[in-house]
């Protein structure tokens, strides 16, 4: 892994977090190198999230429930959406005992801007009164 010490496209810094850029994530998420780590909340998950195999979903509000299920034998990356909550994350692990742990420079806001594959789900209907007579399709229940 290609790490910096000082963040290109975020302002957020802690001394001591390293950061990687987007398009060396999505290098090493396609060749199965890396365990990344999304640690944004749940309600920003269900909107848009990536979809590899070597992604996993540890919001930062329950992260130290979830420590014992992270790997300290593979390299982490933590995201957040601006790599602000993944920099605390980052450094949290390190302090943990992880060694090889990074930042994804910028988070998924980076990532979107070098168009990278994520999935977005469509929220526009959800909990809206324009549902049609057959409801919207997505389950919720404000068409019901």
């Amino acid at each position: 892994m290609n790490l910096y010490d000082n963040p290109k496209i975020q302002d957020f810094n802690l001394e001591g977090v390293q950061h990687i850029s987007v398009n060396e994530v999505y290098e090493l998420i396609v060749k199965d190198e890396v365990f990344i780590i999304d640690v944004r909340e749940e309600e920003e998950h269900e909107k848009e999230f990536f979809e590899f195999q070597n992604v996993f979903f540890y919001p930062m509000s329950s992260i130290m429930d979830s420590i014992s299920f992270i790997p300290k034998e593979i390299p982490l990356v933590v995201v957040c959406n601006e790599g602000v909550r993944s920099t605390k994350v980052a450094n949290l692990l390190k302090r943990q005992g992880f060694t090889t742990v990074a930042n994804m420079d910028g988070g998924i806001y980076a990532w979107k801007e070098k168009e990278l594959p994520i999935i977005t789900v469509n929220m526009t209907n959800m909990n809206s009164n324009t549902c049609s007579t057959g409801g919207c399709g997505c389950g919720c229940d404000s068409c019901e």
